[in-house]
C-alpha cells in the first residue's frame, strides 16, 4: 500500500514539473529549423555551417547541418535574424531578415548549389529557398 500512495504522489506531482519545465524561459521548440539539398543531385547535404546574425551584427550563433541535412536553432532572440549557409564546394547563400517570433516555427528548405556546376544557365533559381510559417 505504501507504495502505491508514492506512486500515485509522483504521478500527482508530474504535471506540475513539466508545467515548470515548460515556463522556464528556454524553448526545445526549433524556432528555425530545415533541410539543405544538393540542387543538382536533390540530395541532402550534410556538414554546412548555417549561422544566424543579428542584423548589422557578427554571428551569433552558428549549427552544422547532420547527414540528413537537417538543420535548427531552438534559442534565437525573438528579432529577425540574418541566415548564413556555407560549406567548402558549395556556392555561399544568405537569407536576410528572417522573422523569429516566440512560439512560432520557421522551415527554411535551402537547395545548395555546387561551385562547378554549369548544368544551369539561370542562376537566380539556385539557391532555391522555401520558407514556411507554423504556427
Amino acid at each position: 500500500m505504501g507504495n502505491r500512495k508514492k506512486i500515485l504522489l509522483l504521478l500527482g506531482l508530474l504535471p506540475f514539473g513539466l508545467v515548470a519545465k515548460a515556463t522556464n524561459g528556454k524553448s526545445d521548440i526549433p524556432l528555425v529549423h530545415g533541410y539543405v539539398t544538393d540542387a543538382v543531385t536533390k540530395k541532402p547535404v550534410s556538414g554546412v555551417v548555417v549561422s544566424a546574425m543579428l542584423p548589422g551584427a557578427t554571428s551569433l550563433k552558428e549549427v552544422t547541418t547532420d547527414a540528413d541535412g537537417y538543420f535548427h536553432f531552438t534559442q534565437l532572440p525573438t528579432s529577425q535574424v540574418n541566415l548564413q549557409f556555407d560549406k567548402k564546394g558549395y556556392q555561399s547563400y544568405k537569407r536576410w531578415y528572417v522573422t523569429v517570433k516566440e512560439k512560432l516555427s520557421v522551415k527554411i528548405n535551402v537547395e545548395f548549389r555546387p561551385d562547378d556546376t554549369d548544368t544551369v544557365s539561370d542562376d537566380s533559381e539556385y539557391p532555391l529557398l522555401r520558407m514556411l510559417q507554423i504556427d
